[in-house]
């Protein structure tokens, strides 16, 4: 088993990183009704598509948001080598890949035993009251490991204690249909555009393991609520009281259950 390398690093000062977070991961899109596909450029899924068009009687009931995160705490968690490509900054990750993107996003996938996090999007926001896995926007002089560590803390108050794997795209398998996590790591990100069209950044997610998952909270601002949903409840798009789940993508949904099998295999 190879050894794990401690990541000994301050979050950045300042929240500028947070101004644009909220467009790094989102596709072009305008403002439809929550169960409209909002990439037109993405064919939707069959399943989630059937699943939130059929009706519900109860809505999710996502556990309240909180404001009350403190300062951000100094980031120490350890990680695999096989992770090492992704300890650079943005600026050095995108040169010596050769991606010419605007920039770099991040996502953590949190289990809590066979259960996995989600958030729920704030009403006033793009794709409202959709759900997804916390993450957003790398600022420049993070390495894309700590930009997620950052962003996981920010969005759910979750200290990262252990970055377990990079989960790989939806369609990233090999001949028997396992997901592969050995590819290179330039190929493992999906392309997303900001709001408007005219930039492109790319977005890696990782399995991450926390410190306390009981410790979640979030901002209002972003997101109005959390639930963890088992992989049968992913796969379904539906709580186990009957209620429609919306992701704020299908590849969103595909990688969660990717994530599962990843897990699983492990």
């Amino acid at each position: 088993m190879a050894s794990e390398a401690p990541n000994l690093a301050k979050p950045p000062a300042g929240d500028s990183a947070d101004q644009d977070a909220g467009l790094l991961l989102l596709p072009p899109t305008q403002y439809v009704p929550p169960l409209t596909p909002t990439n037109t450029a993405q064919a939707p899924d069959k399943a989630a598509t059937a699943a939130s068009a059929r009706p519900s009687e109860l809505p999710p009931v996502p556990s309240p948001a909180t404001t009350d995160l403190g300062p951000a705490p100094e980031f120490h968690f350890t990680f695999p080598d096989r992770l090492r490509g992704w300890d650079k900054s943005v600026a050095v990750w995108l040169q010596e890949n050769n991606k010419y993107f605007s920039g770099v996003a991040a996502s953590a996938v949190v289990f809590e035993g066979e259960r996995v996090l989600v958030l729920q999007r704030a009403p006033h926001d793009s794709m409202p009251l959709q759900w997804e896995p916390p993450g957003g926007g790398v600022d420049p002089e993070e390495t894309i490991l700590v930009g997620c560590a950052r962003e996981l803390w920010e969005e759910a108050g979750l200290v990262a204690r252990r970055v377990v794997r990079v989960v790989p795209p939806p369609g990233s398998q090999d001949g028997d249909g396992v997901e592969r996590e050995d590819r290179e790591d330039r190929d493992l990100g999906i392309p997303f555009s900001n709001r408007t069209g005219d930039k492109f950044y790319y977005k890696f997610t990782f399995e991450v393991e926390v410190e306390d998952a009981e410790a979640v909270r979030t901002d209002p601002n972003e997101h109005v609520g959390w639930m963890w949903l088992t992989e049968e409840e992913v796969e379904n798009c539906r709580t186990s009281n009957g209620s429609a789940v919306s992701f704020t993508m299908s590849s969103v949904r595909k990688q969660l259950l990717g994530a599962f099998d990843l897990r699983k295999a492990a």
